[in-house]
């Protein structure tokens, strides 16, 4: 069961061939960054982008072989306890409501999230693991299958039930989209995918009517809503500033320090990435993303059809349909932006890794490592020193900072302090503001 995963300790998430990549887009990023109004924020964003994909790469993917765990057992685990954990704290809220009684107002019971739409984000990445969860059985072999999936049904329900709740189109669509997609590409077990997702999401709305049968209604009308919400007038800016700033962009970050009156980013990651790190390092963005789309979507495949495969084919599916998902959302929000987002971003893009790593050949595996493979490691090790150093370095001067400088007075400051960009985009928007690009005249209504 564990031999394909038993490899992993052997192999290089990211090999000789992927240096020059890695080693461009860290150049254009600290280029761009250079370039920018506030150099030591854009190198923020670089260094801390830079230690995402080493965590999915190297510390998710690389680190299954230090687990004792089955690889089902761990996927399960790893996707299942956010999902129950979020399930955890909205209860508690309807409770303390009930004790109280103060009627819920909305966005309770997921008001602990700085924007419902976070929430939202968060539960594009695990939606799909709920199929999985229920048919795969507990990792726990003492307590019994009926009482493990009557609890999981409980959650999976409940958790669909908090997502018309917050009304949330973005996901919606994209867990939509991303469910044909998998009957499209895995037949008949992405069908039984489909499927389950369809009777938890139609039981959880259900739950949800009876929960807030007169608290509800004014929100869920916003998924059949055709409104962009502003996102054209967000990406006009943004394509405004790749026709002003086509190479460099205006900075890792930088689009946060514009006062859009709207939002600190474009709500689409391409946009997001021309308009911040410039085009050439987008292109680079996108056709390494696409590339391991299209490499993962080969490997599930193939897995999906063996009958000896470690990794049970629920799971690939699932993980297919949380990536698609996760892919589509990020073109119409902030989904690579918010810190719980990024979380379950590492922890899918890992697995996927992780499973990829266990599928490839043997012989590949067990090659001793070249030349151009020691180089990879000792620069990806110095990397990964370079940009901890600069995180806690930045992190540790930026508090000191806080506690001994006078805080910005203005109204755009005040107002946007607390949404998340990484770290707070008020200060950016506080230090300087970017103006709007010439051809932007006003702001939406």
């Amino acid at each position: 069961m564990a031999g394909g995963i038993v490899a992993i300790g052997a192999r290089k998430p990211i090999r000789g061939t992927a240096t020059p990549f890695f080693i461009a887009l860290l150049l254009l990023g600290i280029t761009s960054s250079a370039a920018s109004s506030l150099p030591s924020w854009s190198l923020l964003e670089v260094t801390y982008t830079l230690l995402l994909a080493l965590v999915a790469t190297y510390g998710v993917s690389s680190a299954l072989i230090g687990l004792s765990l089955r690889p089902e057992r761990l996927i399960l685990l790893t996707t299942v306890t956010p999902i129950i954990l979020a399930c955890l704290s909205a209860a508690i809220a309807i409770y303390a409501s009930l004790l109280s009684n103060f009627p819920l107002r909305f966005p309770e019971p997921i008001g602990n999230y700085g924007n419902v739409r976070f929430f939202n984000q968060y539960q594009t990445w695990l939606l799909p693991f709920l199929s999985p969860a229920f048919v795969m059985p507990w990792p726990i072999p003492k307590v019994r299958q009926t009482i493990w999936r009557a609890f999981l049904f409980i959650i999976a329900v409940f958790f669909w039930a908090l997502y018309w709740r917050s009304g949330g189109r973005g996901t919606g669509y994209a867990t939509l989209l991303a469910s044909l997609f998998v009957v499209l590409m895995h037949g008949r077990a992405g069908m039984r995918h489909a499927l389950l997702m369809a009777a938890f999401a139609a039981v959880g709305y259900l739950v949800f009517i009876a929960m807030f049968p007169h608290g509800g209604g004014s929100h869920t009308h916003h998924l059949l809503s055709t409104s962009p919400n502003g996102r054209l007038y967000l990406w006009h800016i943004a394509l405004d500033y790749i026709r002003l700033h086509p190479l460099l962009g205006i900075g890792p970050m930088q689009f946060a320090a514009i006062d859009t009156g709207l939002a600190s980013h474009p709500h689409n990651a391409v946009l997001q990435w021309a308009a911040e790190w410039g085009l050439p390092a987008a292109v680079l963005f996108v056709s390494g993303i696409g590339y391991l789309y299209f490499k993962w979507t080969g490997i599930a495949r193939r897995l999906v059809t063996r009958d000896d495969s470690a990794i049970p084919p629920a799971s690939v599916v699932a993980i297919t349909a949380s990536l698609i998902a996760g892919g589509i959302h990020a073109m119409v929000s902030g989904v690579i932006d918010m810190p719980a987002s990024q979380f379950m971003l590492v922890t899918v893009a890992g697995l996927a890794g992780g499973i990829a790593l266990s599928a490839a050949p043997v012989a590949k595996a067990n090659r001793n490592p070249g030349r151009l493979d020691c180089v990879t490691n000792i620069a990806m090790r110095a990397m990964v020193l370079f940009a901890s150093l600069y995180v806690g370095l930045f992190t540790a001067y930026d508090y000191w900072h806080r506690q001994h400088s006078p805080k910005p007075t203005t109204a755009v400051y005040l107002r946007n302090t607390y949404q998340p960009r990484y770290w707070l985009d008020g200060t950016l928007t506080g230090m300087t503001q970017r103006p709007l690009p010439p051809r932007v005249s006003r702001r939406p209504n």
